[in-house]
């Protein structure tokens, strides 16, 4: 309660600084103000009217204005008189409102919340050139409009004469409307665009939809036959010999029999195995002869190990 009746209290200081301020700036005859009534531009009746930021004031103002210190082309700053909390700016259409009465567009309307008939106060005022702006469209396809540079000079030149920071404004292109918001300007937050060269930069649009990243699929990768039964299967790789000859495949070791293992062994387990027979080989003692005939033919056997015999 209290917050309320504070800011309810800042607000009728800030009106009677207004007023003021309206009063000193009638006495001194620099510039103009003046206190309307709004109306809605739809209300006026000329086609296209609504699309801009120009106001339609009456005659009367025409005639302050020209025995006051006023700028060319006429500019004028729009405050709703009951909150004067935001303020925005707008270009002269013509002087053919009632008296008392001011036809001010639906976006500057809904910009500084003013209803048909609320009081305004109109300030004249001078704006620097506009040198850079950057606007964000509503939806994305005004970015696929047909040549978007030429789409925008018409309008402004049309419509727009100049451009605060935090408006709204419309882009025509036949019958369909585009809505952009003023989101920066330079060298100032309020710009005048007639006669001049100024860069103009798009924001993202509002209706703009970020797509998700691409999720990565995991492919597992097929067991070996070797870890499947449990075993780590080291080398996968193809063996190459340096004279390319091709590689022969050893034999797969013969599988222990059944019931046997590798403790309790007997000695004869161990014994070298030359040609199926088992035990040691007599070697005759140097000098002997080796060769006897069996059945007329040299023993071949003797033949095999010829060379000296030792002991251990």
């Amino acid at each position: 309660m209290e917050a309320a009746m504070a800011g309810s209290s800042s607000m009728q200081w800030q009106a009677g600084e207004a007023w003021q301020a309206y009063l000193r700036q009638q006495r001194s005859r620099i510039g103009w103000a003046q206190y309307l009534r709004c109306r809605p531009m739809a209300l006026f009746g000329k086609a296209g009217a609504d699309d801009g930021n120009r106001v339609v004031m009456p005659a009367s103002a025409l005639d302050r204005i020209n025995s006051a210190l006023v700028e060319y082309p006429l500019m004028f700053r729009v405050q709703n008189a009951a909150t004067l909390v935001e303020a925005t700016n707008c270009g002269m259409l013509e002087f053919g409102a009632e008296e008392g009465f001011v036809y001010v567009p639906a976006l500057t309307m809904a910009r500084l919340g003013l209803e048909e008939d609320d009081l305004v106060l109109m300030t004249s005022t001078s704006l620097p050139k506009a040198t850079s702006v950057k606007l964000r469209p509503h939806t994305m396809d005004f970015l696929a409009a047909k040549d978007l540079k030429q789409l925008l000079e018409f309008n402004v030149r049309q419509n727009t004469p100049c451009l605060t920071v935090g408006d709204t404004i419309t882009v025509a292109e036949g019958d369909r409307r585009y809505l952009l918001d003023v989101v920066e300007a330079k060298p100032a937050d309020a710009v005048s665009t007639l006669d001049t060269d100024c860069e103009v930069d798009f924001a993202t649009p509002l209706d703009y939809v970020q797509r998700p990243a691409p999720v990565p699929v995991k492919v597992a990768a097929a067991p070996c036959q070797d870890c499947a039964h449990g075993s780590e299967r080291r080398f996968v790789g193809v063996g190459m010999r340096i004279d390319g000859k091709p590689v022969e495949t050893p034999p797969p070791a013969p599988a222990p029999a059944a019931g046997s293992s590798g403790k309790g062994r007997s000695a004869g387990e161990h014994v070298l195995r030359f040609f199926g027979r088992r035990g040691s080989v007599a070697v005759p003692p140097p000098g002997a002869k080796s060769a006897k005939k069996m059945n007329g033919e040299e023993d071949k056997e003797a033949k095999w190990f010829t060379g000296q015999k030792y002991t251990l």
